[in-house]
């Protein structure tokens, strides 16, 4: 099992370096500027320092190269789902919060969110499990009750939304 999180982790990370890199300048004095700023401080600090800032793309740039620092950690993979979103690159988002969930499956926010990219690419079944397994963790936060709902009635399924609606009233405020 663990070899294959390991292997799965490894192609996402080439996968994304590949595209970032066929993107890039290979001699530019931008590239230059980044490889002399990074030796004092590590990558994922830097990530977050521009993620707070919302620099989404130069965040994007210091999550990456943290991912082939510490391919195991959820918490970048997390960061780099909620970057995509915000980008609207629901692809790279819907595989970043896989990988942040295979590694912590326990984390009801990569659960949420990877429900929340599922139902905005219109995959609402898929959706639901997240959000199940979002308000199974923790239900007493209402916005997951409310987007198990919004899937449910996308689906049809209007006592199950009515039900799901109703528990995000009660943990409301």
């Amino acid at each position: 099992m663990y070899e294959i999180v390991i292997i799965i982790c490894l192609a996402i990370i080439f996968a994304i370096l590949f595209r970032k890199w066929s993107q890039t300048k290979p001699y530019s004095s931008e590239n230059k500027k980044v490889k002399t700023e990074l030796s004092d401080v590590s990558f994922l600090d830097k990530g977050e320092r521009f993620f707070e800032e919302q620099n989404f793309r130069e965040a994007e740039r210091y999550y990456v190269k943290a991912v082939s620092d510490d391919p195991e950690n959820p918490q970048i993979y997390g960061r780099l789902g909620i970057i995509y979103t915000k980008l609207d690159n629901l692809k790279d988002a819907k595989e970043a919060f896989n990988m942040a969930v295979k590694l912590d499956s326990e984390n009801g926010y990569y659960q949420n969110n990877l429900g929340l990219v599922l139902y905005s690419l219109n995959r609402y079944k898929e959706a639901i499990i997240y959000f199940e397994n979002a308000v199974k963790i923790d239900g007493k936060i209402a916005r997951r009750w409310i987007n198990l709902g919004l899937c449910y009635e996308r689906l049809g399924e209007t006592n199950k939304a009515k039900r799901a609606f109703k528990n995000a009233e009660r943990y409301k405020g």
